[in-house]
Parts: structure tokens; sequence; C-alpha cells
């Protein structure tokens, strides 16, 4: 990037052009993103420096040749990020766990995450990212994607419309590779249009409006709608008449099976930063380098990263990550306490104490963030049980109110989260457009004697020899809790809501298994009750996490059978009742108004207002301290006091944009 003399030196009276490194800009609570240099100038009056810099790895292999110079590897108008505090100095690695090597790791997935759109400051509004704007139509059936010119993926091709287009026709559409294809991708049952306008604008046109399209765009990587064409068209045999042969060198059982296993890294929030395989293009922070004999995985910077800080430094600043394979959740917490990681994020509050005892000899430091999500264990009946007896019970308002005011969610506060958390029913958050005071305290109250006389009420007073409730055939009322508890803290919670209702005559029994059975066991509609965490926040809701907060009711699973026949449109499963496919067509309708519009706002109250009233999830707590641990020497990172919020709905590490992270040693 080149400036005239005049607005260089307007630049150096501003003080901007003169930023040095580790020098405070502001305090604020997240660092600020512009879509490009323009809009940077126009929102704070000042100007990006007056060239591009980089890192000393990547400025030596421009100087031997190997790369093109930076301003040829950026866009023509890259994306400006002001950093939280500091304009940071280059050099380092990252590095933070995971446990399994084929999913999650969000301490290094979030790392390398990039998504076409991204989500403000402010929480609510979507601003550019991947891409340099969007366009919706009035009647929101049309969205028209701007892209940046001379933005290229990290092997230096143009990144272009073909993009869009090749995945939408031959990944997403075909048959052979899909499968099958996502709602989102078919509002009204129909297949879109997408029209490539020229190299740097698509337009998709829906059945039916379709507003919240923009809004998946911006809060997950699965709607990105593009994958590298001039890479993955040598797997597919539309491209590539020998496809099949080059799969069965490779050992796949066909071309869409090899194809498959390279497009699987960015199939979903979950799988990214799985890699496998060294050389696929990415348009993210970092790029896979391989993978060492302990089975961690190694990244480095992309060379043609899109962002630059408010100097003109190419983002990031550091020069690589590693994923941390660890052998469970307990190690994972030993490791950070011994400093093995830059950053942790899914610590344990249960920790904290051992967490501040160990930061000196550990080398790092501990945050707390409130973890915003509608509850932190939230638990179903399966309200289509193939028992019709258990169904019957579940079906009952007054069942669930009883074994709801059973609860007592103050215990749960006190002995899990150190009194720190808030007593909750599953509701939205306070910050919620949709939340309502009664909501949190619905049926929340610990009221052991209120809940023994529901249960008698609805005929579930008679008991066996050892005192346990029967039901109205005569045999025990059993629940058999199975579940899988990624976090420790949720298996406490169900061991004591278990005693709870043994405590008030249901005879309940907890039993910890493993996830692959437990979502099976979901999957079929063959569980008592499933738990999960309640991950809700409005903008995460209309972006495609709805499925929380009506039929299938998201990772609890209670009404697999009514699923099915709502999204078949009465084709399969079973008919339910007249107020769950009410609350199933408001939901429906909410997604078609205009984000942030009167209509949105009015009705996702209503479709807010029957969910939670319905007592469909039975919640515990809300809003938990997380603690996060920040290497000591690793700045830009949220203070200890942070004001920040920690959520899925935002990918949690994402509001914090660790490309703008970095060393005040640069190692």
């Amino acid at each position: 990037m080149k400036l005239s003399r005049i607005l260089f030196i307007a630049l150096v009276l501003l003080g901007v052009s003169g930023l040095a490194f580790g020098q405070s800009i502001s305090e604020k609570t997240y660092p600020q993103q512009y879509g490009s240099p323009s809009a940077y100038e126009s929102a704070t009056g000042n100007m990006v420096g007056s060239s591009y810099s980089e890192s000393p790895l990547l400025a030596d292999r421009v100087a031997a040749g190997e790369l093109p110079p930076v301003d040829e590897r950026l866009p023509d108008e890259p994306v400006v990020v002001e950093p939280l505090d500091s304009i940071g100095v280059y050099g380092g690695e990252l590095a933070g766990p995971a446990t399994s090597p084929t999913c999650c790791g969000w301490d290094v997935s979030e790392m390398v995450m990039q998504k076409l759109f991204t989500i403000d400051t402010d929480l609510q509004s979507i601003i550019p990212n991947i891409a340099q704007g969007y366009e919706v139509s009035d009647d929101l059936r049309q969205l028209t994607v701007f892209l940046r010119e001379g933005h290229k993926w990290s092997d230096g091709h143009p990144f272009t419309s073909e993009d869009f287009r090749f995945w939408f026709e031959d990944i997403l559409w075909d048959q052979d590779v899909t499968g099958g294809i996502p709602g989102e991708w078919r509002p009204g049952g129909e297949k879109p249009t997408l029209e490539v306008i020229d190299e740097t604008t698509v337009r998709y046109t829906f059945a039916i409006p379709h507003p919240s399209m923009i809004v998946r765009m911006a809060s997950n990587p699965r709607h990105r709608g593009f994958r590298a064409a001039h890479y993955f068209k040598q797997f597919h045999i539309k491209y590539n008449p020998d496809a099949d042969k080059l799969a069965a060198d490779e050992g796949f059982d066909g071309w869409s099976q090899m194809l498959n296993a390279r497009l699987r890294p960015n199939t979903h929030t979950g799988t990214t930063a799985t890699d496998t395989i060294v050389g696929i293009p990415t348009l993210n922070t970092f790029m896979y380098a391989g993978e060492d004999s302990f089975g961690n995985k190694n990244f480095e910077r992309n060379p043609y990263f899109f962002k630059v800080d408010i100097a003109g430094n190419q983002l990031p600043y550091t020069d690589g990550l590693r994923r941390v394979l660890v052998e469970d959740l307990q190690v994972q917490d030993l490791r950070a306490i011994a400093g093995e990681y830059s950053h942790f994020g899914w610590g344990k509050l249960l920790s904290v104490p051992t967490y501040r005892e160990n930061e000196e000899a550990g080398g790092y430091r501990v945050a707390l963030v409130t973890y915003n999500r509608g509850n932190e264990y939230s638990m179903m009946f399966n309200l289509t049980h193939p028992d019709p007896v258990m169904r019957e019970i579940f079906n009952d308002v007054r069942f669930r109110q009883a074994m709801s005011v059973a609860i007592d969610r103050n215990e749960i506060n006190e002995l899990i989260y150190f009194g720190l958390a808030t007593p909750s029913q599953s509701a939205p958050t306070p910050d919620s457009n949709f939340y309502e005071p009664w909501m949190t305290d619905h049926f929340a109250e610990y009221d052991p004697d209120r809940a023994n006389e529901l249960l008698d009420e609805i005929g579930l007073d008679q008991r066996d020899g050892d005192g346990f409730r029967l039901r109205p055939d005569g045999e025990t009322l059993f629940i058999n809790m199975q579940v899988a508890v990624p976090e420790e803290a949720w298996g406490k919670i169900a061991e004591l809501a278990v005693s709870y209702w043994n405590a008030v005559g249901v005879k309940s029994q907890l039993k910890l298994i493993e996830r692959g059975l437990y979502t099976e066991l979901r999957g079929t509609g063959g569980h008592d009750i499933a738990g999960w965490g309640l991950d809700i926040v409005d903008i995460g809701e209309f972006s495609g996490a709805i499925g929380n907060i009506r039929p299938n009711w998201g990772a609890r699973a209670g009404s697999k059978e009514w699923f099915d026949w709502l999204n078949s449109g009465g084709a399969k499963g079973t008919e339910p009742p007249e107020d769950i496919k009410e609350l199933w067509d408001l939901s429906q309708l909410w997604l078609q108004q205009p984000y942030g519009s009167d209509s949105y706002l009015e009705i996702g109250k209503q479709f807010h207002d029957m969910t939670f009233r319905g007592l469909y999830q039975i919640g515990t707590v809300q809003r938990p301290p997380q603690p996060l641990l920040f290497r000591k020497t690793l700045k830009n990172t949220p203070p200890n006091d942070t004001e920040g919020l920690w959520s899925f709905s935002y990918r949690q590490w994402v509001m914090f944009m660790p490309e703008q992270w970095y060393y005040e040693d640069g190692s």
C-alpha cells in the first residue's frame, strides 16, 4: 500500500503511523475489527500505517524468492484489527489442548477459525470478515455476497466466486458427495439458486424469506458456502475422469469418500483444525503443517492471511499453533497447571483454587469470564418415549413442574460453583431481547412439599415396598438417567438431581456412559432423560441453534418422533400435540422476520414465552464464571477482570481475536 507524502505527514500528526510495538491503544472489552482501511478511517478519523509489514519469517521467504511481497499477498482492502491493548511483535507459537484427534479442541479450532462474516463487539451486528460485504433484498429472499478484490488462498491462488459455485453445485447439491442437504440450504423445501454476478459477487435466491442465512454465515464456519475449487476439482469425478483410480490408489472406496476426507476439517465447527492432509488451501489464520508421533497437530501462519493491524502489520503476530493431544480431561487440567499451553479455555471452576496456587510455578495467570448460555445443565424427559405409560407421565406438565421444584438449585450453586453462578430455570440470559424475569424463576424454587403434592395430584400417589412411587400400571416408576458429561460439573449436577428425585419418591439412577453410546440413545429415542448445556443467546438461536428450544430440543433430545414429523411435513415420525405444532410454526415464522426488526422482536417474544412456559427443559444454574488461563507473556488477551462473555454462539475465543495475541518477548 502506497500513500502520498501529504497523507504520510497527516498520519504522523495523528500519531497512528508512529505506533510502536507494545504501545497501549485503549481500554476495551474486545479488540475492534473494521472491514477495510477506509472503514477504519471513517470510523476513527485515523489511517492505517503507511506501508504493510510482515513476519520476519515471511520476509525471509520473500527475499529468497519463495513468496511475493506482502502488499501483493494481501487483498486490495484487507480487514483492519485494532488490538485489544497494544501493537504486537512477531514470533512464538500458540498451543492449546484437545482430548480427541478428530473433533472439538476449541482451544485450537478457534485460533484457526475464520467465518464469511463475523459478529461485532455489540454481540448483535453482522460485520465483514472473509467477505467484504452483503446485501439482503427487501423481500428477504435474496442474499448478495461481495468478496474482496485480490483475496488469495493460502497457496496464492485467487479466491473468487468460482469457489462458491463449485461448492454449491458440485458438493452441496451433489448427492454422491453430501448425501443430504441441511435445512438452511433448502428453506421452504426447495433448492435455492446461485447466480455468479462476477468474480467477486454471488447472489442466492431462496424460495421463501430467509434472513437468518446472513446470521448463520457470521456465527458458524459450517455456513461459509465455498471451497477451494482449484484444489478439490482434482478429486471430483466430474472434473477428473481418473478420480476413482486415484481414490483406490489412496485406499478409499471411491472418489466421493476421498473427496469428503479432504473436505471434513471445515465441515463444521467441531472439526476445524482436525486436518490430516498437508496442503489443502485455506483462508484461515493458520494452515496445517503436519502431525508428530504423539498425535499433536502443527499449524503455521497463512502467508496470505487477509487481516492487518492498525499500523499495517499483517496478522497473525504468532508464527505457529500446536494442537496438543491429551488423554482425558484430568490430564488436560494437569498439563494446564504445569504451564504447557499458551492458553486454556476449558478449565473447571472447581479447580480455580488450584489454578491460583500454581500461577507462579506454571508461568500463567487466571482470568474469569461470564459463561453466557441459557443453562449450565439442562435436562429433558423423552416426550416421545417408546413406553406409552412413561410417555403419558412425561407429557403431563405437572410432572415436569414437580421434578423441577424438587431440585435444590441453591445447593447446586454452592457445592459446585462456589455460589458464583445464578440458580435458574432453563431460560434466556438477562441480556437477551426475549428475557422476562419470570423465565429464570419459573418453577425453579426448591419446594419438595410442592413436588410431592403435584406427583400425588397426577396419580403417582401409590408407593412400592421401598417407598418409591408406582406408575398407573402398578410398576415402580424408574428414571434411568444415562448421560455423557464432557464437563465434570455436569456429572455432579446430574448426581444431585437424581438424589433430589429419589427424595420425593421417584426412583432414579445415574449412569455415566460413553459419548458415542449417549448420542446413539438420543438418536434412536431410547432414553428416559437427556442432559446438556443449553447454549442459547439471541444470535445463536436465529442462526441455527433454535433447535435447542424447540423439538428436538437440541442436545437434550426430548422428542425425536415429533421432530421427524414436523421436519418432514408429516411424512415421518409421530404427529405431535397441537401446542407443539403451534410452537413449531411460530418458530418458523420468527426465522422469516428481518433480523432485529420490530416483527423479529414481537414474534420472537411470543415464541420464547411459549417455549419456556411449557417447561420442556429443566434447568439448574446459569452464567457461572469460566476460568481462562494465559501464559503471562502472552499479550492482548482478556484481563483478569474482563467484562467479556464466553459463549459457543460467538465461538468463544473468536470474539477475542487470537490473531492479535502476541508474546511480549516475541517467543
